[in-house]
């Protein structure tokens, strides 16, 4: 039983995990670009 909860629990979990490291990288190719932007201006 315990390891079917643990299971959802995971299920839950992953596409919050997904979202977060997917805006970690938009946030970081955000940061890229302003700082190439910065030194083309």
């Amino acid at each position: 039983m315990e390891s079917i909860i643990l299971d959802e629990k995971d299920e839950m979990l992953a596409p919050a995990v997904v979202v977060a490291t997917a805006a970690l990288i938009g946030v970081f190719v955000l940061g890229l670009l302003y700082q190439a932007v910065g030194l083309v201006i």
